[in-house]
């Protein structure tokens, strides 16, 4: 493991450690970066404005990331846009998918909003699958900062390519 990466363990487990006391640092593993998603604006290696969020997963099936957002994405003064944060809930629940090697694409998506997110908070992502009878995947998301929940989300995601019509 590369001093980077074990780096960004550690800053994972400080903000994690406010939610999900018990867990240590050599139970959560690096969650793979998928060929099908380098140029993802969120997670992507290859996404040249993209956060390239690194996620994780604890023993429990859940995956974790942190993220900061900035000013570049704010919506009202001093406030992180719905729309930033609905993204990052996106991505963490594509995650959990992809840590059970499911493919999967966005649904339907419901999230309540309950608190306002400022500007410049450092932001503890979690994806967790609910139930999965493929071809679609029930999965939740939560977002939090200082160890307070947020915002949350169910989705339903589609196994991809599902649904395709076969080319003639």
């Amino acid at each position: 493991m590369s001093y980077n990466q074990k780096l960004e363990k550690e800053l994972l487990l400080n903000r994690l450690n406010l939610v999900l006391p018990d867990v240590k640092l050599d139970e959560i593993r690096t969650v793979d970066k998928r060929f099908s998603h380098q140029n993802c604006m969120l997670c992507g290696t290859q996404a040249l404005l993209g956060l390239n969020l690194h996620f994780y997963s604890t023993p429990d099936q859940q995956v974790w990331a942190r993220a900061r957002g900035t000013i570049h994405q704010q919506g009202y003064q001093g406030i992180l846009h719905g729309g930033f944060l609905s993204a990052l809930l996106d991505s963490g629940m594509c995650q959990a998918l992809f840590k059970q090697n499911i493919e999967a694409v966005t649904a339907d998506m419901n999230i309540r909003y309950l608190h306002e997110v400022p500007v410049d908070s450092q932001i503890l992502i979690k994806g967790k699958i609910i139930s999965a009878r493929a071809p679609l995947y029930k999965v939740e998301g939560e977002l939090y900062v200082q160890g307070n929940l947020m915002v949350k989300s169910t989705a339903r995601f589609m196994k991809k390519g599902f649904g395709k019509k076969a080319a003639c």
